[in-house]
């Protein structure tokens, strides 16, 4: 199946009412819960999407990576996300299946252009706990359990695309981040480095 006819076999997630999106889910194998979830918003939204809005409110732990992407000045990659306005880093939830650094480089690319491969990656910290938790705009509650990489290159190369959840894309010096910040544990933990990091 083409790409393209694949994202035509289903609508997005959200526009399913919840006993519709349940009868769907309900006749999928593990493959065509996997296509679903690729193709719109991911395992784990599929996940809290299938529960019952009665049970919405229990916390839901969920499994992702982030890149702290460096250019050659030092200056971090920040994408300002569509859906609350706030800066962070790129990227998402793991897939079920996959890799956290197939997960990191998947989301980088998707969320701004940048290719690179899981050995450009190195792994600064797993970060969960409480300052993972994160309330959504419908209830869910989850604690997200997120593995923060760093991967160098040089900006020059790169031509930034973001996509449907990025506003803007715009790299900054960490003396002079942007004061709506998301996940600033995130980018704390990658300043407690960079100090450290040698220039390209």
């Amino acid at each position: 199946m083409s790409e393209q006819s694949s994202r035509n076999r289903f609508m997005p997630m959200r526009q399913y009412r919840h006993e519709d999106f349940v009868d769907l889910v309900s006749g999928l194998d593990e493959r065509g819960l996997l296509e679903l979830s690729a193709n719109y918003g991911g395992y784990p939204v599929l996940f809290r999407m299938s529960l019952d809005r009665r049970l919405s409110h229990i916390p839901f732990i969920q499994t992702g990576a982030a890149v702290a992407v460096r250019n050659e000045k030092g200056e971090i990659l920040l994408q300002q996300r569509s859906d609350n306005g706030l800066w962070g880093l790129p990227g998402g939830c793991q897939n079920l299946g996959e890799k956290l650094e197939t997960t990191a480089v998947r989301e980088l690319y998707e969320e701004t252009g940048i290719k690179i491969s899981e050995d450009d990656l190195f792994l600064i910290n797993t970060l969960s706990g409480e300052s993972r938790r994160r309330v959504y705009a419908n209830g869910d509650i989850v604690y997200n359990n997120t593995s923060l990489y760093l991967a160098s290159i040089k900006s020059g190369d790169v031509v930034l695309k973001k996509d449907s959840e990025s506003l803007r894309l715009a790299y900054f010096d960490v003396d002079n981040l942007p004061s709506e910040m998301n996940d600033e544990d995130l980018v704390a933990e990658y300043i407690k480095y960079d100090a450290s990091l040698s220039p390209f």
